[in-house]
């Protein structure tokens, strides 16, 4: 099933009155900051069920396609409640550069009469999912709308630029918002999550001057949330259909790195750092899945990173990926305290990384234990029995029956003062996952770290059937309810005025472009007889097209086209001679200009 997250880079141009603040003009992206928050919602459309939704995300060893096939392991890495964040995806598209790198090019042309047009060319990235995986796209986008506004503001620090509300109210492709009152209005109360306006937009325009009319730049903002109100996320009855599909999982490429200095300059027992099979490699590691990232220090901003939209202060370092380890050296994932090598890790004897030892070790463990106890019903003979089975991997066989006696003693006591405690069965069983652990550490103890436990220094190898498992994240479905928040960047490359004291054009004719020579704006003059399409391309003297500064049906009449020196990515272009092009259906004229610096 594939369904469409709306509306990535797409503006918000939609339908309303004329108003006193003049945007008309074409306009091109050269910017683009986009968050994406997926947050899990309860099952609600007969899509969540096709689609097999769950609340989990899970890794498999040594693959996704091995592990459903019955050859491989399968961990549960994060479950999640409805409500909780899932997952939130920064695009950060914030130069000409990375737009283009990201397929996106967005031409527009903008009308004071509450119309505008995307022109054919423009294309959007947007995001699709498929067999729970969620994956980006970039389509081509050809469209007419409407928008709307309400009044806004002059900045009281800069005179040259105005604020308003700014809205879509009807599209077939992209987010339905409103256009927010940022005048009487307030974040919170009137516009935005948990209002009657959870769905708003805003508009910022820089003009050339204090008049305000010649804009030269828009900075558009708009949040929107899954419903039918904004159309996003829902199926024709109104039900919500959305999931998000994790084929990746948060991790970082820190905490190895961090770990290894941490012992190497401040952890107390400094032999440590020495007996660790993956210190002092020179091996590149895969991502720490649920690794921390940098600790935080306010005073060095390379270890954080600030949310453009929301504030938030974030650990750096931290990445999706689709692949990485378990490492634990603070037993976050074992119930541990959470300080780093502190004698609680589950994974300690394997150097703190989920390894095949560990993975052996814990299944040995289990099926013996089960098996004995399922025989004798003696619990601590099973418990011995276990622990036995599990040394004797690398032990002679009186050295394993020793191992095993303490162990299976001591995690029968445990179990004992637990329900003595007033723990029940089951909850008090949960000491038995410690075996695989407390065997492992005996053994290295035993033999000096010599028996060869600790098989994290390189990653798992066939031949041996030893090392790091690098797990790989399975598509899982999450249903949920997106929140987009979407801030773009656009510049004029020209505007279209008509001119309504003109005599009643009779033929397509060019006047020419006054001033000229010029700097830093000239307008190109013509006229055309009849509703036409019509372009108005800018050229160097090599032949390239530097510009596009109008692209769109007109009705007949006298227009003037200002170019303001821009190239499409929103970059003064060089003194020098330019020709431009003004296209009618297909008929053409052409003329020459001079811009001086």
């Amino acid at each position: 099933m594939t369904r469409m997250i709306k509306s990535l880079l797409l503006f918000s141009f939609v339908s309303g009155a004329l108003y006193a603040q003049s945007l008309q003009g074409n306009v091109n992206c050269v910017g683009a900051v986009v968050e994406y928050t997926y947050v899990a919602r309860a099952i609600e459309s007969p899509e969540d069920s096709a689609n097999g939704v769950g609340y989990q995300v899970t890794g498999s060893w040594p693959s996704s396609a091995a592990a459903a096939a019955g050859m491989g392991y399968t961990r549960v890495l994060a479950s999640f409640e409805i409500g909780d964040t899932v997952t939130t995806v920064l695009v950060p598209l914030v130069n000409p550069d990375l737009l283009a790198l990201g397929g996106v090019a967005m031409d527009v042309d903008l009308n004071d009469d509450g119309t505008f047009t995307i022109n054919e060319g423009s294309t959007y990235p947007t995001t699709e999912a498929d067999n729970c995986s969620t994956y980006s796209t970039v389509p081509a986008v050809s469209e007419n709308g409407t928008w709307t506004s309400t009044p806004g503001y002059d900045h009281p620090d800069d005179p040259y630029v105005h604020s308003m509300g700014w809205g879509i109210s009807l599209s077939d492709v992209f987010a339905q918002f409103g256009a927010a009152d940022l005048v009487n209005g307030q974040y919170g109360v009137d516009y935005g999550v948990g209002t009657d306006m959870e769905n708003w937009g805003m508009v910022t325009i820089t003009y050339d001057d204090e008049a305000h009319t010649t804009p030269s730049e828009l900075e558009i903002f708009w949040e929107a949330h899954d419903g039918v109100s904004s159309g996003l996320g829902v199926d024709d009855d109104g039900l919500k259909n959305d999931f998000v599909g994790l084929p990746v999982a948060p991790a970082d490429t820190v905490t190895i790195a961090n770990m290894e200095a941490y012992l190497a300059y401040v952890h107390e027992d400094t032999s440590l750092w020495w007996n660790l099979g993956w210190t002092g490699s020179d091996d590149d590691f895969f991502p720490v899945l649920s690794g921390p990232g940098h600790p935080i220090d306010p005073s060095d901003d390379s270890t954080f990173e600030v949310d453009p939209f929301t504030g938030d202060t974030t650990p750096a370092g931290i990445i999706t990926a689709n692949r990485g380890y378990l490492f634990d050296p603070t037993g976050a994932l074992s119930g541990g305290d959470g300080i780093p090598f502190s004698g609680d890790e589950a994974l300690a004897p394997t150097g703190y990384f989920f390894t095949f030892n560990f993975l052996e070790a814990s299944n040995v463990f289990a099926g013996v234990l089960d098996a004995v106890l399922a025989a004798t019903g003696d619990l601590q003979a099973s418990l011995t029995a276990a622990a036995d089975s599990v040394a004797f991997i690398y032990l002679d066989a009186e050295s394993s029956a020793a191992i095993g006696a303490g162990v299976g003693q001591a995690l029968y006591d445990e179990y004992a003062a637990c329900l003595g405690a007033g723990g029940s069965s089951d909850a008090c069983a949960a000491v038995f996952e410690k075996g695989p652990t407390a065997t492992l550490l005996a053994v290295q103890s035993a033999c000096d770290y010599e028996c060869g436990v600790d098989d994290s220094g390189w990653d798992f190898d066939e031949e041996y059937e030893t090392g790091r498992m690098v797990f790989e994240i399975d598509n899982s479905c999450v249903p949920d309810n997106t929140t987009q928040r979407v801030n773009t960047f656009w510049v004029y490359t020209g505007t279209t005025e008509v001119d309504e004291d003109a005599p009643v054009a009779e033929e397509f004719t060019l006047y020419g472009n006054y001033p000229n020579p010029f700097n830093p704006s000239t307008k190109i003059r013509f006229a055309t007889e009849k509703f036409s399409d019509v372009t108005v391309n800018i050229y160097s003297v090599l032949g390239e097209k530097v510009a596009t500064a109008h692209d769109g049906e007109l009705s007949s009449g006298t227009y003037d086209i200002t170019w303001y020196g821009l190239d499409n990515n929103g970059n003064k272009v060089p003194s020098g001679v330019y020709f431009y092009e003004v296209r009618s259906d297909n008929r053409i004229q052409k003329g020459k200009m001079l811009l001086l610096k």
